[in-house]
């Protein structure tokens, strides 16, 4: 408000001094203008005398003067100028001219095309019809503004300064009653007269707003001591259904506004129990039941208010229990799976040992029955390494350790891993990009890249390729997995992120898979606090592409971070263990062979093929090579770190 009447009086003080300003200049330039006609008409009267006296010698012979003497017919032709030399238009068409012509005399003022002059003139018709018109030429006012123009800009700036300071003096001294008033009591203080009306309803309505405020304190204390710290929603209904009283949850569980108080609850529910509650001729008292909105499940408790056995109203609660219901769901459909996972290769492991154990398995094919068993052990240690990783994974992983974490590093393990399977398939592997070195979990980062990478080579086609592209970009590291396999059916994208969820039942158990691998891949993202995007056509290959946003390194701190030099007894550790068990690898082929006269793969560094039964017996157990799964080998990987 101050400022609204600070800018009114100081506009209004300021533009009556610029129109005072523009006023004075006006009256200036007319004084001026009267004075030179005055002047002007009394030159052409001693011209016009000389002339009728004379005739045209006598203004020929004039002395020169600044005024300029014309002399025009009466067809406007210039008989005589004292300053054109040469011939002159037609003046029949000027202002003062046929002014003259109507009147007897006439006069006009016309600037010139710069502005900075004007001239004057008068013009009178003689006795013998013709006219003499006599004009001067001065500088015109515009042209004095300019040559003051600095005399002005100081005028101006001076009643600037005091407008301001004259409308912040009224303003202040206006609005200062006005902010000494107590609106507490607002007739206590003298004030304006023409305010007083205005103050004696303030006082009227604070005294009504104080009641009111009194009242509704004590409803709103009475109000939060009941729902304060409800998670439940909340409905206090009368004995019509009408709503007295609703929380927040409740609000947002049924998607109204705060305006619903005093509206029918039947509005809001149109259920057939709610209308069956609503009854008061019911003798029901309690009733519950289960609703459905927005995707959400809740469970409702309908509770009669009776008073001297009459229902006087209605208290609704609304628990949420969809997280219940889903846990539930998740937990019977988790315990179901790996019931059923687990079921199946222990079932196979008796029914292999059963049949030994029998007699019925002839000597020649023990072998093969020990391979079966050994095989779904194998495949049991898998499914419950990966459920345990994955419950890590879900639990948040406290105690794991991030470090800056070599991309092109990993990748190349893994392909080195996965080198044979690739070979055997006939699949080619290919790394592309450069080397991105990010903070992260080592064996986490592994067991992502690993899965995808051998989900890869599993789907793959003959002759296939598995790509893995690395980018970065400005704030984030791009890993891109890339297939030729025969991809992923649109029903199926949406959901193979879910644990146990396979595509291709038949396919992924003669893989060894367990149906976990993609779960654990997008927790291990989302540990990360990354993205994972899919795109996937049928027959045409599958693209995993993984996003991780950049963050500062971690600090090399430890002896694992440390560069690679004589004396680190921990790089040497780690590097002699890899190496076994990169070794150990290269031979699970070996033993993923339970057909009866299947030759070996051989490796560059393996033994011929070509052995004597007797030396085949003579190895123990613990000299056979041991199958490394990928959960052992992320495992493996896991004890290094």
């Amino acid at each position: 408000m101050n400022q609204k009447i600070f800018r009114a009086i100081f506009l209004s003080t300021l533009l009556s001094l610029i129109l005072a300003l523009g006023a004075v200049l006006f009256i200036t330039h007319e004084e001026i203008s009267s004075n030179e006609i005055d002047r002007l008409e009394h030159v052409h009267e001693i011209l016009a005398a000389g002339y009728e006296d004379v005739g045209l010698p006598f203004l020929t012979d004039a002395p020169k003067t600044p005024y300029r003497i014309t002399l025009i017919a009466k067809d406007g032709t210039v008989i005589f100028d004292n300053e054109a030399s040469s011939e002159l238009d037609n003046h029949l068409n000027r202002e003062e001219i046929i002014e003259a012509m109507q009147s007897g005399h006439g006069n006009s003022e016309r600037w010139s095309d710069t502005l900075e002059t004007q001239t004057y003139y008068w013009a009178a018709q003689l006795k013998d019809g013709n006219i003499l018109r006599t004009a001067i030429t001065t500088d015109s006012m515009l042209s004095l503004t300019y040559r003051m123009l600095a005399y002005f800009v100081v005028i101006i700036i001076v009643l600037c300064a005091l407008s301001m300071w004259f409308a912040s003096k009224i303003s202040t001294a206006i609005l200062m009653p006005l902010y000494n008033i107590d609106l507490n009591h607002p007739l206590s203080q003298d004030c304006y007269d023409e305010i007083k009306p205005f103050l004696t309803e303030i006082d009227k309505k604070q005294r009504q707003i104080d009641e009111h405020t009194n009242m509704l304190r004590n409803k709103n204390e009475e109000f939060l001591t009941i729902t304060k710290s409800m998670s439940e929603g909340l409905v206090l209904l009368n004995s019509e259904g009408v709503i007295l009283t609703i929380n927040k949850t409740a609000r947002k569980i049924f998607g109204i506004s705060d305006d619903c108080i005093g509206k029918s609850f039947m509005a809001i529910d149109r259920g057939e129990q709610a209308r069956e509650f609503f009854n008061p001729q019911s003798k029901v008292t309690k009733r519950s039941c289960e609703i459905e909105k927005d995707g959400r499940d809740y469970h409702l408790r309908f509770n009669q208010i009776r008073l001297d056995d009459k229902v006087c109203g209605y208290a609704l609660i609304i628990i949420d229990v969809t997280e219940t219901k889903r846990a539930e769901a998740q937990r019977q459909e988790f315990t179901a799976n790996v019931s059923h996972e687990l079921k199946t290769p222990l079932q196979a492991i008796i029914g292999s040992a059963e049949l030994i154990e029998s007699g019925i398995v002839k000597p020649q094919d023990l072998k093969l029955f020990a391979g079966r068993i050994r095989e779904q052990g194998t495949r049991l240690i898998s499914l419950i390494e990966d459920i345990i990783f994955l419950s890590a994974l879900d639990e948040g992983s406290g105690s794991a350790l991030f470090e800056n974490v070599s991309l092109h590093k990993i990748v190349s393990e893994v392909f080195e891993v996965l080198a044979i399977k690739a070979k055997k398939r006939n699949v080619s592997l290919k790394l592309e990009g450069t080397d991105l070195i990010f903070p992260a979990v080592y064996r986490y980062i592994y067991e992502l890249i690993y899965n995808l990478c051998d989900n890869a080579l599993n789907y793959n086609k003959e002759s296939g390729s598995v790509t893995v592209r690395l980018t970065e970009l400005e704030n984030k590291y791009v890993i891109e997995v890339i297939d030729t396999g025969i991809g992923i059916a649109k029903e199926h994208q949406s959901r193979i992120f879910e644990r146990f969820y396979r595509v291709d039942k038949s396919h992924s158990r003669k893989t060894g898979g367990t149906g976990l691998g993609l779960s654990i891949v997008k927790r291990t993202v989302l540990f990360h606090h990354g993205k994972i995007k899919l795109k996937s056509e049928v027959g045409e290959g599958t693209t995993f592409k993984v996003t991780f946003y950049k963050r500062e390194l971690v600090k090399l701190s430890t002896a694992r971070d440390e560069p690679a030099k004589e004396g680190n007894s921990v790089l040497q550790s780690r590097e002699n263990k890899l190496s076994f068990f990169k070794e150990e690898a290269k031979l699970k082929d070996v033993s993923n062979k339970p057909a009866v006269g299947s030759s070996p793969v051989q490796t560059k560094d393996a033994a011929p093929a070509a052995k004597t039964k007797s030396s085949r017996t003579k190895r123990t157990a613990k000299e056979k090579p041991r199958r490394i799964t990928p959960r052992r080998r992320a495992l493996q990987k896991l004890n290094l770190q």
